[in-house]
């Protein structure tokens, strides 16, 4: 395993910090990482600086303004006792309503997903200037019943020319042919599912590279357009 003073392996793991995916036992080793090494410290700093303008992306959505009179109407009325008919209804279709709503709740919570294992594995793809582009990470394989990555696309304004598709690929050790995981768009967040056979693979994973393809992918079923990001693999656990 790398040692935590790699200067590539720190920056990596500060990423995965940053973006949520480091976790479990991997999380609490490099909190206490931080506590006596100002430098890796500054590293995180570093990141959050260039990930906390995608948390801004996002705004609120406000109720629209007739829920909100439509629920003054409904209390004003019977607080002031109008029309007894009326309030009873009201409170009768309230007590159904959180009826219903605490046995959705409840639903939602039995198939909710079980909590994701913590990544076991890593890899911060650069652009050709050699700033961070995407964050590729994935649980142990074997830990998981459907097989998938998380995709983080942390470039500024990344951008995808018509016509084009962006096709992520997995390096493997040697000289073994790039394998294709599949198309990725330019969301921010993006998770992808594997075949059992590609998940079998990605334990041995050496690096991670995305190619501009025709739209659809690659007709050869190897890279066939320029290689815009990549990055090496990094075992956390």
């Amino acid at each position: 395993m790398a040692s935590y003073k790699d200067p590539e392996l720190r920056d990596r793991l500060a990423a995965e910090y940053v973006l949520g995916t480091l976790r479990g036992r991997a999380r609490a080793r490099f909190e206490s990482l931080q506590h006596y090494d100002p430098s890796l410290r500054r590293i995180v700093a570093e990141w959050e600086e260039r990930i906390t303008p995608l948390a801004g992306a996002a705004s609120e959505i406000p109720p629209p303004a007739r829920v909100w009179k439509a629920v003054s109407r409904r209390v004003a009325g019977a607080a002031r006792g109008e029309d007894r008919r009326i309030s009873l209804a009201f409170w009768r279709g309230l007590a159904v309503t959180g009826a219903a709503f605490t046995l959705v709740l409840a639903l939602f919570i039995g198939l909710s997903p079980r909590p994701e294992p913590p990544m076991a594995m890593v890899a911060v793809m650069n652009d050709d200037k050699g700033q961070p582009a995407m964050v590729v990470s994935w649980p142990p394989m074997k830990a998981m019943r459907d097989p998938h990555i998380r995709i983080r696309v942390v470039q500024e304004h990344p951008t995808m020319a018509q016509g084009t598709s962006w096709e992520l690929w997995m390096l493997p050790p040697g000289k073994a042919a790039p394998v294709s995981l599949g198309l990725i768009s330019t969301d921010a967040d993006q998770t992808m599912k594997l075949k059992a056979a590609v998940a079998t693979r990605m334990e041995g994973a050496w690096g991670m590279a995305m190619s501009v393809e025709p739209e659809g992918g690659s007709p050869t079923g190897a890279p066939t357009g320029p290689v815009i990001f990549k990055g090496q693999c990094v075992k956390i656990l």
